[in-house]
């Protein structure tokens, strides 16, 4: 709405300018007396809030880009390296003397960048809107439309630097500011398949998930629409009274500098809501008069209910008699939302009417209620209802109440482990069909639903490209396990492993390493290589599980057709 309020306000003043400019002609025509322009009418959550007269500045989406390279590509890279680009990596592997991931350490860096093994990439991100230095954010890889490189699964992105993407290519290693830096192991659509030609060329784009990390913290400031000390001073007032004292600081009649309180530092993104959302009215009696025409616009036609039940939480406490009017409304959705802005007031009554709705079987707001209750339910309640979700029979239901629940650090039915530091497994206990679901957002993890899931014996499991190699030749023999060494092209030594999935999962991802015996254990396998083994076996029925992928929120989209977009096997499509 906001964009709206610019444009429609750029408009008259571009209009009024035209005007001007026709009547220039030598002052022969008389001016028109100016008529009264009728004043806008702001739907009601954003009639009298901050967002009525002013918009932020330096809080939206930052597009960043820099130019990498990545290691460990076997013979899928490329030699090719832009004339543009090649000085920069050149100086690049010299400064952070990097060698051949060969074993070659007398490699130079002409030797390297001509090197099958690796890749120039273009690294891409979005920094999420306020965010300060130390913030993680998924980042998106594509190998460079002048090189021949085939794919970039099990590659690793070495340390980029990311600059601001309207900057462009000729910036390459010049000394123009970093906002971010990215590194990290590939993760290729693990759905793709190299021998349909279709695919083919979608090994050239991968994510790094997590892989971004801002460096430096976004400034953020209320811009006014109109010059007004005084407006100044009350928006900054208003925050101050709502969230602390130093939060706001009205620098001059058209700007507010915005800072982010410790209570929001990990999770900033609903505070900047809220100051746009806060209602600047005074006087006694006014926040009533908001509120219930807040709760009158909830139950009304199309209404934005998302919007307006943030202005009830903007304006705080005092609200929950009002709000707790709405908690039994006949419109579900009215309901839900007041429920919402109770629960987040820390409203006891607000939690159990938003745990109504998360286990409203078919309800469209049910996943939403799921997610609420992982961020502020307060009460022992959330927890109980969310444990009975974990076994319920629709597949997302229970993926969302684990997301909750381990957001919430309840882990009575979560048994949490790492794989050596790069990927996170969880096994959660549930009565239901198996399910293997995988992260794809932030965070590297591997979910395990319903215990000890078994792999199918006898088997013979090739991933494409010989990646790794899983067999049995009975059904009381254990797994036998190995993989093609990328920059050998040779077998590496086989393993045994008992035939459960966790136990397939442990030994592909760590890093080999020898143990107390000096002996190697462990096949060094990228996270989307253990992603991509999975879903083929569960495909495959190699695992008796169904295989699900993360829904990417709306915010990691960043770029039309988005790699793991539209699956038939990704919940939600």
């Amino acid at each position: 709405m906001m964009s709206r309020v610019v444009r429609l306000l750029l408009v008259g003043i571009v209009f009024g300018l035209l005007t001007a400019g026709c009547n220039m002609g030598g002052g022969k025509t008389p001016l028109a007396r100016p008529r009264p322009q009728p004043a806008e009418v702001f739907p009601p959550h954003i009639a009298g809030t901050v967002a009525e007269y002013a918009a932020l500045a330096g809080g939206g989406d930052v597009a960043v880009q820099g130019y990498g390279l990545v290691m460990g590509l076997g013979k899928n890279g490329s030699s090719e390296v832009p004339a543009h680009l090649r000085e920069h990596f050149n100086q690049y592997l010299r400064k952070h003397k990097i060698s051949s991931s060969r074993g070659e350490d007398e490699s130079s860096p002409s030797d390297i960048l001509r090197d099958l093994d690796t890749a120039v990439v273009l690294v891409r991100g979005v920094i999420p809107p306020g965010a300060p230095a130390g913030t993680r954010f998924d980042v998106e890889i594509s190998a460079l439309p002048e090189t021949q490189t085939r794919s970039l699964d099990g590659g690793v992105l070495l340390p980029t630097e990311m600059h601001l993407a309207a900057t462009g290519p000729e910036t390459a290693g010049r000394q123009s500011r970093s906002w971010a830096e990215a590194s990290g192991p590939m993760f290729v659509n693990p759905f793709l398949n190299f021998a349909d030609s279709k695919d083919q060329s979608k090994f050239r784009e991968a994510r790094v998930i997590g892989g971004g990390k801002t460096t430096v913290s976004q400034s953020i400031r209320l811009q006014l629409q109109h010059a007004d000390y005084q407006r100044a001073d009350l928006i900054q007032t208003r925050i101050r009274d709502r969230f602390g004292p130093n939060i706001a600081t009205a620098k001059d009649d058209s700007t507010v500098e915005i800072r982010i309180p410790p209570a929001y530092v990990r999770d900033y993104q609903p505070f900047l809501q809220l100051i746009m959302h806060l209602p600047l009215r005074q006087g006694s009696g006014n926040w009533e008069t908001q509120a219930r025409e807040i709760a009158a616009a909830m139950e009304g036609s199309g209404a934005n209910h998302d919007e307006l039940a943030l202005v009830w939480e903007a304006m705080g406490r005092q609200v929950l008699p009002v709000v707790q009017k709405l908690y039994n409304s006949p419109n579900q959705t009215a309901a839900y939302y007041a429920g919402r802005a109770g629960m987040r007031l820390e409203d006891r009554l607000g939690t159990e009417v938003v745990a109504r709705y998360a286990q409203m079987k078919g309800s469209p707001l049910q996943i939403k209620a799921i997610e609420e209750l992982g961020k502020y339910g307060r009460t022992g309640g959330a927890n109980v209802a969310l444990h009975e979700l974990l076994d319920d029979e629709n597949e997302m239901v229970r993926i969302a109440a684990y997301e909750a629940l381990r957001q919430r650090g309840d882990t009575a039915r979560i048994r949490r482990s790492t794989i050596k530091g790069q990927f996170d497994l969880d096994v959660v206990t549930s009565s239901r069909k198996s399910v293997v679901y995988a992260s794809q957002c932030i965070d590297q993890r591997l979910v395990l639903f319903g215990g000890d899931i078994t792999v199918r014996r006898p088997l013979f499991f090739n991933a494409p490209g010989d990646v790794v190699t899983v067999h049995a030749s009975s059904p009381e023999d254990e797994l036998s396990i190995f993989r093609v060494i990328p920059r050998t092209g040779r077998n590496s030594q086989t393993f045994q492993a008992a035939p459960r999935v966790e136990d397939l999962v442990r030994l592909m991802g760590t890093m080999p390493d020898p143990g107390t015996q000096s002996s190697i254990y462990g096949l060094g396998l990228t996270y989307g290589q253990v992603v991509g083994i999975l879903q083929r076996m569960c495909q495959e029925k190699d695992i008796q599980a169904e295989f699900r992928l993360q829904v990417l929120p709306e915010v990691q989209k960043i770029y039309k057709g988005s790699v793991t977009v539209g699956r038939p096997d990704m919940p939600g499509s």
